[in-house]
């Protein structure tokens, strides 16, 4: 059976929690979008009832001041008549001869309703002049109102189309995410399936699944520092699945890999590759080991923090805590002594050294520097690799007195420096032949 990538279907997990994400992501900006722009339509219904009802006055108005100017052009036209017959009789009074004694007639009462008459035609031309221009005014504002409900009406078609296709283009996103995530899972499915199958037949494989997915509750009591050994002490075969798992997982880490690859498959001669060598010891293998101690560690707490700043002093500098594990799922013991336990919601901090030993003793003044940021913690330690052991007692002990006075004692739980080494070395040829 071909072997099964844990790192892949991890990925595959992260993936199909990522579409999910993606799709609560999606439906919240749908449902966003869907909202303002069924604001947007309501607003414009309202706008379009709103214009037709003003619309619906205006034209009221208007046929009120046509009545108006009907009713003043009647009285206008009575009034004319009115001063027709007026001037008919004051005409027909002047027509009469004068009396016997040469006097001529008395017209002062048709006079009178001549200028009578003469009055009420022109106030009733001016009631005809302003009725006519009310009207005026009334049609005018009729006519706008109906552009206006025109305009309102293409509003509201506009909007409702807008609507119309946040709707259509969210179902169409949204239909496509759930296809994807359906997909995701199928495939997901398979993979486990197929890893779980895989582990069944590889025991190797299975303890290190085991040590990934491994909890604190799995041993029901305090976290003893041979449990936390155990979690790092990694078999060369465990080793190689790790750097396996952390290449598919860590695009970090899988940069490095992948640049002294590509500088070892350049090198000339043992020289040149000695140099590669050399820049992996330093910088993967620091990596590798931190790595480890994460992932050993990162079960005991809901979270697990790295390179968090701390400040020392007044003068700006600050130190970084390579491992910050907070909320612990249980008691932990690091070892004996003071600041050496953490209760249950309690902290660890920790500073991860791979080193062989003369570089350990060399580092004793960094480390104490670096304590300074492990004290916000209920526990702390200085996490190095078991090359410790190779000082000479005298120098062990003093590197040990100085930690844990400066409060961050060394404990040497990790593997080896060489074999941590060993284990990029490897790596980094891995499949060396199959390479041109």
């Amino acid at each position: 059976m071909a072997q099964v990538s844990i790192g892949q279907v991890e990925n595959l997990e992260d993936l199909v929690c990522g579409l999910q994400a993606v799709r609560e992501s999606l439906e919240s900006s749908c449902r966003e979008q869907i909202a303002v722009a069924e604001h947007k339509y309501e607003e414009a219904r309202e706008e379009t009832q709103n214009s037709e009802s003003m619309l619906e006055s205006a034209v009221q108005q208007e046929q009120a001041a046509m009545q108006e100017v009907d009713s003043a052009q009647q009285a206008l036209n009575s009034s004319q008549s009115t001063l027709g017959s007026a001037q008919s009789g004051l005409s027909a009074c002047l027509a009469q001869p004068k009396d016997e004694d040469g006097t001529s007639p008395d017209c002062s009462g048709e006079e009178s309703d001549v200028a009578g008459a003469e009055a009420a035609v022109e106030h009733s031309q001016a009631e005809l002049e302003q009725a006519q221009a009310k009207l005026d005014q009334a049609k005018e504002n009729r006519q706008a109102m109906e552009q206006r409900v025109d305009l309102a009406k293409q509003a509201q078609s506009m909007a409702e189309q807008t609507l119309e296709h946040a709707q259509q283009e969210c179902n169409a996103r949204l239909a496509t995410v759930d296809q994807t995530i359906e997909i995701g899972i199928a495939r997901l499915t398979a993979a486990q399936q197929a890893l779980n199958a895989y582990l069944a037949t590889n025991p190797p494989a299975a303890q290190f699944h085991a040590w990934l997915k491994w909890n604190t509750a799995q041993h029901g009591g305090p976290i003893t520092p041979d449990i936390l050994r155990d979690r790092m002490n990694l078999s060369s075969e465990q080793r190689r699945m790790f750097q396996e798992y952390l290449y598919e997982r860590n695009s970090g880490y899988r940069g490095l890999v992948d640049k002294y690859r590509s500088q070892w498959a350049a090198a000339r001669g043992d020289a040149e590759r000695n140099i590669v060598a050399r820049k992996a010891r330093i910088h993967l293998s620091g990596e590798f080991g931190e790595q480890m101690a994460r992932h050993a560690l990162a079960p005991l707490g809901a979270r697990i923090e790295t390179q968090g700043r701390t400040f020392v002093g007044d003068n700006g500098r600050y130190t970084k805590t390579d491992l910050l594990v907070t909320n612990l799922r249980a008691p932990v013991i690091l070892g004996r002594g003071e600041g050496m336990g953490a209760p249950v919601g309690g902290s660890m901090a920790f500073e991860v050294k791979c080193g062989k030993a003369e570089y350990l003793y060399s580092q004793k003044d960094h480390m104490i520097f670096q304590a300074e940021g492990h004290k916000q913690a209920d526990a702390q330690c200085t996490l190095c690799s078991r090359d410790i052991h190779d000082l000479s007692p005298e120098k062990e002990k003093e590197l040990r007195d100085t930690l844990r006075e400066a409060g961050s004692p060394m404990v040497g739980m990790l593997p080896r420096k060489n074999e941590i080494d060993q284990s990029c070395l490897d790596f980094i040829r891995q499949n060396e032949e199959e390479r041109p």
